[in-house]
C-alpha cells in the first residue's frame, strides 16, 4: 500500500475514512449483492490500522445496508436497500404520527402515477396470481385471521411486471412504517370485508384492461386508512394536524374525479 494511503488512514476520523475506502473498494472491484470482502483482520493489516478502527467502520457501513456481517463467515456486499429509511421513519412515527399520513400520501402519489402501466403490461398468468392472492384473502377475512400480508403481496404482483425493483422496495417501505407505526386505531381495520372488495374491483378493472377505472378504484380503497388516520390525528394530535386538503378530499388533485383520463 502507497504511504499516501497510510497517510489518509492516520488522520482524523479514521473510521470515517475506512468506510470511504470499503465503500470505493467494491466499486472499484465491481462486487454485487453476496459478494464477500476481506476480513476485517486484512484490512486492518493491509490499510496499517487498528482491528477496532475497522470494526467501528464495517458497523458504520452496515447500518447505512452497505455491507452484512456474517458471523462466522466474515463480510458481504448486500443488495442495496432502503434500510436507514425505514430506521428513520419508524423513529420518526414515535414521535409524530403525522408521518404516516404524508408516508400514506406519498403511496397513494407513486401508485396512481405507475397503475396505468401495469395494466397495459400485465399478462393472464400474472392476473391468475392476483386471484390466487384474493382467494387466500377472503378465506381469512372469513376467518377473521389477520390479512395484510396478502395486501402487500397483491400490490407487489400487481406492479412486479413494470420491472423496477426500486419501486417495489418504495412500497415495501410503507408496509414497514405500516407495522411499526404503534398505533391500533390506524393498523386494525374495522372493515376487513370492505377493503376485500376494494381490491377486488381493483383487479376487475385490470382484468378488464381499464387504467382509467382501475385508477380510480385504488384511490378509493385508500378512503378507509385515511379515514382512520385523520380521526387519530385529530382526536390525539390535534396541533400537529393543521387544515389541510386530505387525500381523497374535493380540493386534492388524487381525488376521484381528479384521476378520470
Amino acid at each position: 500500500m502507497s504511504n499516501s494511503v497510510r497517510q489518509t488512514f492516520s488522520r482524523p476520523k479514521l473510521s470515517g475514512a475506512i468506510s470511504a475506502y470499503l465503500t470505493e473498494f467494491i466499486i472499484n472491484n465491481d462486487l454485487g449483492p453476496g459478494d464477500p470482502l476481506p476480513p476485517e483482520t486484512r484490512l486492518a493489516h493491509e490499510l496499517g490500522v487498528g482491528r477496532s478502527s475497522v470494526r467501528e467502520a464495517v458497523k458504520a457501513l452496515q447500518t447505512l445496508g452497505f455491507i452484512e456481517v456474517r458471523h462466522g463467515d466474515g463480510l458481504y456486499v448486500r443488495e442495496y436497500n432502503f434500510d436507514p429509511v425505514v430506521e428513520t421513519l419508524t423513529y420518526g412515527l414515535r414521535w409524530d404520527p403525522t408521518t404516516f399520513s404524508e408516508l400514506l400520501q406519498i403511496r397513494v402519489w407513486l401508485e396512481t402515477a405507475v397503475i396505468g402501466d401495469a395494466v397495459k403490461q400485465i399478462r393472464e398468468e400474472r392476473v391468475q396470481q392476483l386471484d390466487d392472492i384474493m382467494e387466500t384473502w377472503a378465506r381469512k377475512v372469513e376467518a377473521g385471521q389477520p390479512y395484510a400480508e396478502d395486501d402487500r403481496r397483491f400490490h407487489r404482483v400487481l406492479y412486479e411486471p413494470l420491472d423496477n425493483t426500486t419501486l417495489i422496495k418504495l412500497l415495501d417501505v410503507f408496509w414497514i412504517a405500516f407495522a411499526n407505526v404503534g398505533i391500533e386505531d390506524i393498523t386494525k381495520d374495522l372493515d376487513p370485508a370492505e377493503t376485500l372488495h376494494a381490491h377486488q374491483a381493483i383487479l376487475e378493472a385490470v382484468r378488464a384492461g381499464d387504467a382509467s377505472l382501475a385508477r380510480r378504484r385504488l384511490v378509493q380503497s385508500f378512503s378507509h386508512l385515511r379515514k382512520r388516520i385523520d380521526e387519530v390525528l385529530k382526536e390525539e394530535w390535534p396541533s400537529r394536524n393543521p387544515a389541510r386538503g386530505t387525500i381523497l378530499g374535493a380540493g386534492n388533485s388524487l381525488s376521484t374525479e381528479h384521476c378520470k383520463e
